[in-house]
């Protein structure tokens, strides 16, 4: 240990020498403002896209459109790949795109759920990929496109592509910029990059620092010179704890927090909560040279940050039940909820949706964030991290889910994920929020908590939550509350709770599902409404109660498909 601190000490001394700042705050930041703080601090070269609404689209302030909303092309009925080529071919000019530079696209990856293929490609140049420069084109197998994301990057000029850094040296350049914690996970590919009208080869990291609270980042290094040109933080954020009964102790009771018996406690057992425990089965668990543990194919636990415990339980019983209070309590619950919803997604609705970053069921940390009252996902890694102050997060299934949606934004996007507006925040509120409502026995909606996020996690002491009925009081674009993400988004889980009310859960949540998909990484509210709601139209899903919805309750003015759009077979589930 001593040496590995020594030579990373001496990398970061050279680093200093590039020019590149430490930031020795990063290191040890307590609550969520603090931690917000230090993001903000590392934060560079991220802007926020200005758009342009036209009739078919958005447009940026070069002329280029971001969002096709209805692309009025029809391909040749083939494999979507395919189809998404051809319409490349023939409309790349307009995108921005010459013949060589569409020549030169390779495919990111494809999907296909039901009768809508979603294509991502990315630009190359000089044999590079070009960083941030997604294309998404969607289809129907009848050869319509039927939704076209737009990031391509102009201003290309050729560079001399032999890094003076190698992939190493970007790391510790990367360590050192993120407050001189070692990292705990680091990725890098060689890229090109624009920023400021210049092109750079740059070193892209995906990096994860050991310090607590820094999290997760993407990081561009000059590859010549070692300047840090972007850092965007990775790690999304719940801020809060909870219980994971069916769905939180409170909601099955219909019982405030502060009711004899409710209260967290210090994570106590007591006979009103355990009263609320149910007794669930734990899917495809592992059984292995006699010994149980929580590891299946659509969830595993996983433990790597401190606090160091025995919170995966590992045991000869395929009994796992205990109450509250219990150390591997948290686990159980973690591994059900996360375990059902995914199956939920891949079965029940028919979207593929696994981790991109590995392997096999999602990963979890169930006492993570070094006890803090904090959990993430973080998207370099695609992991999953629940902390313990207040109520524990791995006890409220809204934190959970809330946290697993940034995972399947990340996936279903393939690393696209767009905080633009809150956007992936409020992902992950509504499908926190649609997976609570469908336990029965519970709130009604004459009830204020049947509109809380974070239900016994939040609206408590330890701090406020979030709610889904945001659009009864603000407005898009411009009344959407504070910056920070986790406001506005409220607004983009409300309206599409609202959807969902009208249309009906399972049809709602594919709908939204496979229009997040078509998006990219700078996609705001009002781009993905217009995807779901294209999406929505082309698998026969009810078109008029997501209209209004999105243009009635809410005022994203979203472009209606009409009718003819509309499959005959359509939305089967």
């Amino acid at each position: 240990m001593k040496l590995r601190n020594k030579t990373l000490a001496g990398g970061i001394a050279s680093v200093l020498m590039l020019g590149i700042a430490t930031n020795a705050a990063a290191l040890s930041p307590q609550s969520q403002a603090e931690r917000q703080s230090v993001r903000d601090a590392l934060t560079r070269g991220v802007d926020t896209p200005s758009l342009f609404d036209a009739v078919d689209g958005q447009y940026r302030p070069d002329g280029l459109p971001a969002a096709l909303f209805a692309p009025d092309f029809n391909a040749r009925p083939a494999s979507p790949k395919a189809m998404a080529l051809e319409y490349l071919a023939a409309r790349g000019e307009s995108l921005g795109l010459d013949a060589q530079a569409v020549a030169n696209l390779a495919v990111t990856s494809e999907r296909l759920t039901g009768n809508i293929g979603v294509v991502r490609v990315r630009q190359q140049a000089q044999g590079l990929p070009v960083y941030g420069s997604d294309i998404v084109v969607s289809t129907a197998s009848d050869g319509r496109v039927i939704f076209v994301a737009n990031d391509v990057v102009t201003g290309l000029a050729d560079v001399d592509t032999t890094p003076k850094l190698d992939a190493d040296r970007a790391l510790v350049v990367v360590a050192g910029y993120l407050g001189g914690a070692p990292l705990r996970h680091g990725k890098t590919a060689l890229m090109l990059h624009v920023a400021n009208g210049k092109t750079h080869l740059v070193w892209r990291a995906e990096a994860m620092s050991s310090a607590v609270g820094v999290g997760g980042w993407d990081v561009l290094v000059d590859a010549h010179d070692g300047t840090v040109l972007r850092a965007q933080s990775t790690t999304y954020n719940v801020d809060g704890t909870g219980t994971v009964f069916k769905p939180d102790p409170l909601s099955s009771a219909r019982v405030a927090y502060a009711t004899t018996g409710y209260p967290d406690n210090n994570n106590a057992d007591s006979a009103q909560l355990t009263a609320q425990l149910s007794s669930v089965t734990l899917r495809e668990i592992t059984l292995s040279a006699g010994q149980h543990s929580l590891n299946g194919p659509k969830a595993v636990c996983w433990q790597w940050e401190p606090p160091t415990d025995a919170a995966c339980p590992v045991q000869a019983s395929s009994d796992f039940s205990v109450t509250r209070s219990a150390l591997t309590f948290d686990a159980v619950n973690v591994y059900y909820h996360v375990d059902t919803f995914m199956r939920y997604i891949n079965t029940t609705l028919g979207v593929a949706v696994t981790p991109r970053q590995y392997t096999g069921g999602v990963r979890f940390d169930a006492h993570g964030e070094n006890g803090d009252d904090n959990s993430h996902f973080d998207s370099g890694t695609g992991e999953l991290v629940f902390g313990e102050g207040g109520v524990d997060d791995a006890q409220d299934a809204d934190v959970i889910i809330h946290e697993l949606g940034h995972g399947i934004h990340d996936w279903l996007t393939n690393g696209g994920l767009s905080q633009t507006q809150g956007l992936s925040e409020g992902v992950g509120d509504y499908l926190a929020q649609a997976y609570s409502r469908d336990f029965p026995n519970q709130w009604t909606p004459s009830d204020a908590a049947y509109n809380w996020v974070f239900s016994y996690d939040g609206h408590n002491p330890f701090w406020g939550g979030r709610v889904t009925n945001w659009h009864t009081n603000h407005s898009y674009p411009s009344n959407l509350g504070s910056p920070s993400p986790h406001i506005p988004g409220q607004y983009w889980a409300s309206c599409n709770i609202v959807a969902r009310d009208a249309i009906g859960g399972a049809m709602m949540d594919k709908a939204f599902l496979v229009g997040l998909s078509m998006t990219t990484g700078s996609a705001n509210q009002k781009t993905a409404a217009q995807a779901v709601i294209n999406a929505a139209a082309t698998q026969g899903a009810n078109v008029a109660g997501i209209a209004a919805a999105y243009n009635t309750s809410c005022t994203y003015a979203v472009t209606v498909p009409v009718s003819d759009l509309i499959f005959k077979n359509g939305f089967e589930l």
